[in-house]
């Protein structure tokens, strides 16, 4: 007889969240309809360069993080970058326009030599002529 009492008790809180939450929903898209301005939503931005360090439960590749910044801080033209953190164990995303160079070889030889730096890791993830949209924080 418990049992069936638990049972039941249960069974009528299921049901009754159930149907709290969708009139919690139709009430917040009503609400939504009838706004005029809305928050403005974050747009990816377009980048020439995008190299993700990337953790597999140990943190990235630290001395590919190392070679890649020394390269690019001792680089003539001083390529400038941003860097969106955005995992729990240092995982990085280092974008570049490459406005910085004048030649559209120039910039392919910036790239080739990054390529080189990373090396066939599966660490170091390199995406050329892409919409960026933040990750993570």
């Amino acid at each position: 007889m418990n049992k069936i009492f638990f049972l039941a008790a249960i069974l009528s809180l299921s049901c009754s969240s159930c149907k709290s939450k969708k009139e919690t929903t139709s009430t917040s898209d009503t609400n939504s309809n009838n706004t005029t301005t809305s928050a403005p939503s974050e747009k990816p931005l377009s980048y020439r360069l995008v190299v993700s360090f990337i953790s597999k439960g140990g943190g990235p590749d630290h001395q590919k993080v190392e070679a890649f910044l020394n390269f690019v801080k001792s680089h003539p033209k001083n390529p400038v970058y941003e860097t969106f953190l955005w995992g729990r164990e240092g995982e990085s995303d280092m974008c570049f326009q490459l406005t910085e160079f004048k030649t559209d070889k120039e910039k392919s030889d910036f790239v080739g030599e990054i390529k080189k730096i990373a090396g066939g890791s599966d660490m170091m993830l390199i995406n050329e002529n892409t919409e960026y949209k933040k990750k993570g924080k």
